[in-house]
């Protein structure tokens, strides 16, 4: 090859190197440009990244706000049937991990003319129960208790005792009644001991719900712990895991506190009654927002509580049963639900937590519940068939 061919294939090469170097800078510089200008939703960005709603254990995300996605048929159409419902209180409703909808409806206070709305506060009732459970669980974990310790260690004075243990206390099958209530409070740990002290052996020994089997996991957890159990639930719940619940005295001075009524004219209420609710020390006593109640499930499924061994002994019914640990358990989906002086709580749930309705009110008649509507509303959403 002749020297005057080398020296054009070097020039044209060196030329292609030039202008190859030109173009990337340029494409360089314009996608600079473009990441910099372009208007991107960061905020969905980081939304669609998280594994879950809570995946912190101080994330709040959107349950503390109302929300009503008018552009999703599902919520539009969930909205419309609370509304026709004539249903009083808050909802909330998790769909696809994805809150579509959480609002009031009616009054929290009519005297006041103070209406619901997602920073309502309502009593939870047996719910509560799943939160005892819980701190019992916590017990398991350090190693103070067993599912096998027996009753007798902690109440050797109730009848069968030595034969009843934790774990037949936590799925209500330990044969345990109780037939008289305390009238008066004094402590929590003699509330307990009051319990203790009036406790009955049923006649059989098969699953029966009975709120003695909770009273008395609270007073164990008080004897191991040296704390109260208000003080043991305000540490565990609020303190490390942000979910702001109120106890009772708390909740009556509550800006957010809900009243409760008997019917949805509101002519009927239930009045203040802090013995009433002292009494039930581990059973039901607490009020939350809908959002709280529901982080506070989603926490357990995403075993930020306790570990996924844990839970799923501390959700593992006795055989035949569906109850354990403040919840009803049906394979695809949880419930719970709860009944007292004019509040009614529900919530339902896949077992991950990313489906879920929950139903927190401040109105119930003996003979009617909102119960059936959460059931319907959770079945439209998911097409899973609920035991009704």
């Amino acid at each position: 090859m002749k020297r005057t061919q080398h020296r054009r294939m070097a020039y044209h090469t060196w030329t292609g190197l030039v202008l190859l170097v030109i173009l990337l800078t340029t494409l360089g510089t314009g996608t600079m440009f473009i990441v910099k200008h372009w208007p991107i939703n960061r905020s969905k960005i980081v939304k669609k990244s998280k594994q879950s709603i809570v995946a912190r254990d101080d994330e709040k995300s959107d349950l503390d706000k109302d929300i009503f996605l008018k552009n999703d048929e599902l919520a539009v159409s969930l909205n419309t049937q609370l509304k026709t419902s004539g249903y009083i209180g808050t909802a909330l409703v998790v769909h696809n991990n994805r809150v579509i909808l959480q609002q009031g409806f009616g009054y929290a206070d009519k005297a006041q003319n103070r209406l619901n709305n997602a920073q309502s506060r309502y009593q939870i009732a047996s719910i509560q129960k799943g939160f005892t459970a819980t701190l019992v669980m916590q017990q398991i974990r350090a190693g103070k208790i067993s599912l096998e310790t027996p009753l007798s260690q902690y109440y050797p004075n109730v009848p069968n005792a030595s034969n009843i243990t934790i774990q037949q206390m936590l799925t209500m099958t330990s044969g345990l009644t109780q037939k008289v209530n305390a009238k008066t409070f004094t402590s929590e740990a003699d509330n307990v001991q009051f319990d203790a002290n009036h406790t009955l052996l049923l006649a059989s020994h098969k699953w029966s719900y009975q709120a003695v089997n909770y009273r008395l996991l609270a007073g164990i957890l008080m004897q191991i712990t040296h704390k109260t159990y208000s003080e043991l639930f305000n540490d565990f719940f609020n303190k490390h895991h942000h979910l702001n619940v109120s106890d009772y005295k708390t909740f009556i001075t509550n800006p957010h506190r809900t009243i409760g009524y008997k019917t949805t004219d509101y002519s009927q209420f239930n009045n203040d009654n802090p013995v009433a609710y002292a009494t039930e020390t581990g059973t039901g006593n607490m009020a939350m927002t809908t959002g709280m109640l529901y982080r506070y499930y989603r926490l357990l499924a995403d075993h930020k509580l306790v570990n996924e061994q844990q839970l799923n002994a501390m959700w593992r019914p006795a055989d035949g049963m569906k109850y354990a640990s403040g919840l009803y358990h049906y394979g695809d989906y949880n419930t719970g639900h709860g009944i007292i002086m004019g509040f009614e709580s529900t919530i339902i749930a896949t077992n991950n937590g990313q489906d879920a309705v929950v139903l927190l009110s401040n109105e119930h008649e003996k003979s009617a519940g909102w119960q059936p509507l959460a059931k319907a509303l959770f079945e439209q959403m998911t097409a899973i068939k609920v035991v009704k």
